[in-house]
């Protein structure tokens, strides 16, 4: 016994400690005088560990214990909370209850740390530095997460950019958020992890603004589709290509041409970086079809388009995306009068046209349908030469004349002083619409459109027309020979006679809008002069009139 206790430091591997009476008298008037308070933060060495707790040496007269419960905020087994710990541990505690008289002094280890994180979580909230957390479950109205230990709640609309309905994905999640409610008092910690996005969205939008210039050439993926545009994604900001920069063709609504989710190019037009807006165009890519127009279709040439609108005065037909042309109303048909274009065309028909004019400056492109097919009014002088007989029914009827239509679509006119020898006040007394009517050709100007008929020359002339002795004519030879003072008085005329008709200016016009007369254009004071002699009573009353007049001169002279 006396050779163990004298065995020296280096026989048993220890350091030599220093050990006297006096200092365990002064050892155990410290233990007597350590006061300890309800509240202190105090640290202690584990001696050994209980069914009921852990015994901590905290320097006091009496041993302090750390009851189970009080150890974590985990939820541990018994076996594992007994094993949390072992003697010789160094432990902080907050001090729970302290009655040295009666021995008894319980400790919180689990409140001393959070003691400690409310000092750091703290100085993070003043700091508004963002921190990591792991979500731990779900809850009502959000997540639940520790930080420092700590339970800590993320509402559901502060969980992402979106508010996302479904929460069971994030369960178990580690990512960084902010605290933006801090109370102590109250044990309340609220998190956001949609502020955190929120500032590195900006920042990726301050980076790519900074980046981006006029004239650069982008790809994204399209995020969004309205009425005025769609909305490209560029990493972390939206660029807005407007309907009108969409594409050179022609489209109802922006989806016609593009879908969310599509991927596009675009060209930058402009870049606001204070108020992070940066205008797009995808048509900025192609090159615009009115630069070329004189080049690809030349005035007289033939192309093939899509008729995508009907208007009153003409249809508009698409030959190629962002170059569309007008086919007038007037210029549909050679033979057809329609009140409107979708009397001949179809809107999303294809069609033939032929270039007729061109003005790339003012984008204008002129088309024609009826030049693709053979003008019928060529033909018409060869067809029909003056003096033909032709047969049609009454179109029209105007106070000065009639329309008859001679074929399908093409129609002629009367005018009042051809309609019968006799004169005609109304034309509408004698005829209506629907009535057969034989006429005969008198002038066709295939430039104009125009035909002149004449009715009263397939009608026989009047008796009187032919007689020479008697009557009106002997009447005028001899109020001749007995005028006064030599005056030769006036010849009488046949009324209504062929030769009154002949004498007459009929150079009238009138209008053949599309094919057709048009009667609002016709000057009633005007008739057209025909030189054509159709009918064989009008060549015997010439000849007679002329004799009559050699025989007064003959008579005269004697």
């Amino acid at each position: 016994m006396e050779d163990q206790a004298t065995q020296t430091p280096v026989e048993t591997g220890k350091e030599p400690q220093a050990f006297s009476m006096e200092q365990a008298l002064q050892d155990a008037e410290a233990r007597l005088e350590k006061t300890v308070q309800r509240g202190q933060i105090v640290t202690g060495t584990v001696v050994f560990v209980t069914n009921d707790g852990v015994m901590v040496d905290i320097g006091a007269r009496t041993e302090a214990v750390i009851p189970f419960n009080q150890l974590t905020e985990e939820n541990l087994s018994e076996e594992e909370l007994k094993n949390l710990l072992k003697p010789g541990d160094t432990v902080t505690a907050y001090v729970v209850r302290a009655d040295l008289e009666n021995g008894q002094v319980v400790l919180s280890k689990k409140r001393a740390e959070a003691d400690q994180s409310w000092v750091k979580i703290q100085a993070l909230y003043e700091q508004g530095e963002p921190v990591m957390v792991q979500v731990k479950e779900k809850v009502k109205g959000g997540l639940v997460a520790t930080i420092e230990g700590l339970r800590a709640f993320l509402p559901a609309s502060q969980v992402d950019l979106k508010r996302t309905p479904e929460l069971d994905e994030y369960v178990g999640q580690s990512f960084l958020v902010k605290i933006i409610e801090l109370n102590r008092k109250k044990g309340r910690i609220i998190l956001s992890r949609r502020t955190v996005l929120e500032a590195e969205q900006k920042a990726a939008r301050s980076r790519i603004l900074a980046s981006l210039k006029e004239g650069d050439i982008v790809e994204g993926q399209v995020v969004e589709v309205t009425d005025f545009g769609v909305f490209v994604a560029l990493g972390g900001v939206d660029g807005l290509v407007h309907r009108s920069e969409i594409t050179w063709g022609r489209f109802n609504h922006p989806k016609d041409v593009v879908q969310k989710g599509q991927t596009v190019k675009a060209k930058v037009l402009s870049v606001d970086t204070e108020r992070e807006r940066v205008n797009l165009s995808m048509k900025a890519l192609s090159q615009d079809p009115w630069l070329t127009v004189s080049e690809k279709y030349p005035v007289g040439s033939r192309l093939i388009g899509k008729v995508v609108g009907l208007t009153q005065f003409g249809a508009f037909v698409e030959v190629e995306p962002g170059l569309e042309g007008l086919i007038h109303i007037s210029e549909l048909s050679w033979t057809k009068r329609p009140k409107h274009p979708g009397e001949i065309l179809k809107e999303g028909q294809e069609v033939e046209a032929q270039v007729l004019r061109i003005d790339p400056e003012e984008r204008r492109l002129s088309l024609g349908l009826k030049q693709t097919q053979p003008d019928p009014w060529k033909s018409l002088p060869d067809r029909y030469p003056p003096g033909t007989p032709v047969k049609g029914k009454v179109t029209g009827l105007t106070d000065f004349g009639v329309f008859v239509e001679i074929e399908p679509g093409i129609e002629g006119l009367i005018h009042v002083s051809e309609l019968a020898y006799e004169r005609v006040e109304k034309p509408s007394e004698i005829f209506k619409k629907g009535d057969e009517v034989e006429a005969a050709i008198l002038q066709i100007d295939p430039v104009e459109q125009r035909i002149s008929l004449s009715r009263k020359r397939l009608l026989p002339p009047p008796a009187h027309a032919v007689s020479i002795p008697g009557g009106e004519e002997g009447e005028g030879r001899k109020n001749r020979r007995e005028g006064k003072e030599g005056e030769r008085p006036k010849r009488s005329k046949s009324k209504g006679g062929a030769r009154e008709g002949r004498s007459r200016d009929h150079d009238y016009e009138y209008g053949m809008g599309g094919g057709a007369a048009s009667y609002t254009n016709y000057d009633p004071s005007v008739v057209a002069t025909s030189n054509t002699n159709v009918k064989l009573g009008d060549v015997f009353g010439d000849l007679l009139s002329q004799l009559a007049l050699e025989e007064d001169k003959d008579k005269e002279k004697a």
